[in-house]
């Protein structure tokens, strides 16, 4: 802070005048672009050459730097690239074949409302969201331990991409669905799912304090929140305020408040040991009951296994006639010897027959593990929701002053957010990441279109796509974003009504052909003179190969890390590896932190531990 006070000082002596506000200040940062309302005043001037006003805008840019755009891609081309952009497979020979001779005008639409409504889309496009949700089946760092069930959260991104589910209301279920009211067990349990967002993240689990843990899982969630749907590194405000945007430290804590009143870890059997781990629900009617009898058979394992020590103990005693030493046994263990097994009025051989059947009992109590119930991966509330106070330069230990729970100010409205004393403040917070009237919708919604964008067409209008602030770039057609995120809004937060419109637009269509003076002007193509080319990533390489080659099973998958043991890896050697040979979508492969499937290695597959757009 004082460095930044500093220069700022060195800025008004050296003006001479009035000093600039600092970059934290939220009240003028209100006027930088990003931060704006959407510009919904002008359309573009029609041309001959488009087909929308995204090849309107496009066309516009060219003329102002006497550019033409290349020739339309051939058919084939066209239908190769459709197919990879919307599915991650290439089209079958007969696909293909199909597309080519449907002399339709509107084929290639037709094809566009296919290739969306088939479940290979959602496997496409939710695996673009995995990533941004640091998508992951183990914890990674320093015990990795496996995400047993982070499989349901996959399958529900999978499932409400298909679904087309509104953008605000995915927001929503992901911050809170866990708090969000339902009509059946099912949507319940659907939601609670979709709140496994939180959980997922990587953290320190050996020998880490209780406080210092809460702080850091907050501080992992903020970033990732930041990053992912405001575009916005809010990570850097931690330890002071943010030298580059307008996001003051106690905007901060105002969203540490959140998520420190959010618990996304409980005590749990792990590696034979009652262990702070990710925080696991049952589902169903019944979830509840069974996940207790779960967790309270291992709680109580180390206890029964002594009793069953004991009880043998007994029987042999039994079994040798040795009253003197029974009688010992009874005083020091009275539990483990049978009622039937005690009293010396009884039959000597129906005692040692009591003693057994206990024995057997305990015996079958040991060795047959109660079933693990169908659990996913759920926050929950903490009983006492609290404001926080800002860590003085970050550390945990040192507070400082309290501030109330909230939101960000440069995307506010209203100054203080309305949380309710007994809330965390999740709820309200998805509320505002969508609100285009007095909350981040707008910024939200330009994040979200320039995705899309950046996804089918090679590079964002903003190039750095998780970056909106100031030391990312700016917009190359900033009324063309403007546009993409009003048309998310107005389409009813509809991602596939965005993405329809930008695929039957020319400028999707357009081929990859070289032009030498348009290369002079514009290298980098940053007016959108030519189609980009692209290279497949690694999932789509994976899958066309099976593909090619007649292996690929298309069928969706539930867990593919089930044969794993409590750590996915361990150090030494491990005898228990995940699989790489399933024949499904690569989406579905065990995603283990510190252990990548090779393919994904070589071919640069995202980062699991960080959001990754």
């Amino acid at each position: 802070i004082g460095l930044v006070v500093y220069q700022w000082v060195l800025v008004a002596v050296a003006g001479g005048g009035e000093a600039e506000p600092p970059p934290w200040d939220p009240v003028a940062g209100k006027s930088y672009w990003a931060f704006k309302p959407l510009q919904r005043d002008r359309s573009p001037e029609p041309s001959d050459w488009g087909r929308s006003p995204i090849d309107h805008f496009v066309f516009e840019r060219l003329q102002a730097s006497d550019l033409k755009p290349a020739d339309d891609a051939d058919r084939r081309t066209l239908v190769r690239r459709l197919y990879f952009q919307l599915t991650g497979l290439p089209p079958s020979p007969e696909e293909m074949a199909e597309t080519l001779l449907d002399d339709r005008p509107d084929a290639v639409t037709h094809l566009v409302d296919k290739l969306l409504s088939s479940p290979q889309f959602g496997e496409r496009w939710g695996r673009h969201w995995l990533d941004l949700a640091r998508y992951a089946d183990s914890n990674g760092l320093d015990e990795n331990f496996l995400f047993r069930e982070a499989w349901r959260y996959r399958n529900w991104v999978i499932d409400a991409v298909n679904a087309d589910m509104p953008f605000d209301r995915f927001i929503g279920e992901q911050i809170a669905g866990d708090l969000l009211p339902f009509d059946s067990i099912a949507q319940r349990d659907q939601q609670r799912i979709a709140a496994g967002f939180l959980v997922l993240g990587p953290k320190v689990l050996l020998g880490n304090k209780e406080k210092r843990q809460r702080m850091e899982v907050a501080d992992e969630q903020i970033d990732t929140i930041g990053r992912t749907f405001l575009g916005l590194s809010l990570g850097c405000a931690k330890c002071h305020d943010h030298k580059f945007d307008p996001v003051p430290t106690s905007d901060y804590y105002r969203l540490a408040g959140i998520f420190a009143s959010t618990s996304v870890m409980e005590r749990r059997h792990m590696l034979g040991q009652q262990r702070v781990m990710e925080r696991l629900v049952g589902l169903g009617e019944d979830g509840a009951r069974l996940d207790e009898e779960y967790e309270r058979y291992w709680r109580e394992l180390p206890k029964k296994k002594e009793l069953l020590k004991q009880a043998r103990a007994a029987f042999d005693l039994l079994a040798n006639m040795d009253e003197d030493g029974l009688k010992g046994h009874l005083d020091k263990h009275r539990d483990s010897i049978a009622a039937g097994a005690a009293g010396e009025g009884e039959p000597l051989e129906n005692r040692i027959q009591s003693q057994l059947a206990l024995v057997q009992e305990l015996e079958a109590l040991v060795g047959k593990p109660v079933p693990i119930p169908p659990r996913a991966m759920i926050p929950a509330d903490v009983d006492k929701p609290a404001d926080e106070a800002i860590r003085i330069a970050g550390q945990f230990d040192q507070p400082g002053e309290t501030v109330p729970r909230g939101f960000l100010q440069v995307l506010s409205r209203d100054r203080e957010a309305e949380i309710p004393v007994e809330s965390s403040g999740r709820v309200e917070l998805a509320r505002w990441l969508a609100d285009v009237e007095s909350g981040a919708g707008n910024l939200t919604a330009r994040v979200m279109a320039n995705r899309i964008w950046h996804h089918l067409i090679g590079r964002g209008i903003v190039r750095t796509v998780d970056n909106f602030g100031r030391t990312g770039e700016a917009p190359s057609h900033p009324e063309q974003l403007d546009y993409l995120a009003s048309r998310l809004i107005d389409s009813g937060w509809s991602v596939k009504s965005v993405i329809r419109e930008v695929v039957l637009s020319r400028t999707f269509t357009m081929s990859c052909s070289p032009d030498e003076a348009a290369y002079e002007v514009d290298p980098e193509n940053r007016l959108l003179w030519r189609a980009n080319r692209r290279r497949l990533d690694p999932e789509s390489l994976r899958d066309a190969i099976l593909a090619a080659a007649g292996t690929l099973d298309r069928s969706p998958m539930e867990s593919t890390v089930s044969y794993l043991g409590d750590q996915a890896t361990a150090v030494g050697k491990n005898e228990n590896r995940r699989k790489t040979d399933f024949k499904c979508r690569s989406v579905y492969l065990p995603v283990i932190r510190n252990d990548l499937p090779e393919v994904f290695e070589v071919f640069d597959f995202a980062d699991p531990h960080v959001t990754t757009g």
